[in-house]
């Protein structure tokens, strides 16, 4: 059943996340597939100076599988030239063993381009990203949810970045200790139109 979800999510994902961006990453262990429609491709949807991004997420750690879709507001902070935050909120299914787990976490990014810099060196950016959801936000047998991510990324040719990055998610399930769902570094591939 799983993987008959996990199929037509990432096939309806790609075909409709065309436009916006599509990437991959990997590390011994994982992969991960994920995708971002912003709202700057779509002018319909782009009447302020605030983009809304509708993200999805497919992970494959290590024999535990977590699906995510989410969706946040992002604009950029005035006071501060480059950087641009997004405040939102995802959906979180993970299975861990036979164990199920459903969380809706808040999520907060922080991303920053650099400024053009000299001797033609392509674009660079970083991010942080913490995704948080307590026992109120969490269903079934799940008691919290929390991820942290930081990443790098550079765009080598236009419209394709390369990144490097590192993730700590932990699930907390009732009556169980803090389980680590997947923590470790990663490269991979961003394609974005």
């Amino acid at each position: 059943m799983f993987k008959k979800i996990a199929f037509t999510t990432l096939i309806t994902t790609a075909f409709l996340l065309a436009e916006s961006g599509v990437g991959v990453n990997i590390n011994q262990k994982d992969l991960e597939l994920e995708g971002v429609l912003d709202s700057r491709n779509l002018e319909a949807l782009q009447t302020s100076s605030t983009v809304y991004q509708a993200d999805f997420n497919f992970l494959n750690a290590d024999s535990n599988k977590l699906l995510s879709g989410g969706i946040g507001a992002t604009n950029k902070v005035e006071a501060l030239e480059g950087v641009e935050m997004t405040f939102g909120a995802k959906y979180v299914w993970a299975e861990v063993g036979s164990n199920n787990f459903n969380a809706l976490p808040f999520m907060v990014k922080v991303r920053y381009t650099f400024p053009p810099l000299k001797y033609n060196i392509p674009p660079i950016a970083l991010e942080a990203k913490g995704l948080y959801a307590p026992n109120v936000l969490s269903f079934g047998d799940s008691q919290s949810y929390g991820e942290i991510r930081f990443a790098a990324d550079i765009e080598m040719i236009e419209n394709v970045k390369l990144y490097v990055g590192y993730r700590n998610i932990h699930a907390d399930y009732k009556g169980g200790a803090n389980e680590l769902f997947n923590t470790g570094y990663y490269g991979g591939l961003k394609i974005t139109y």
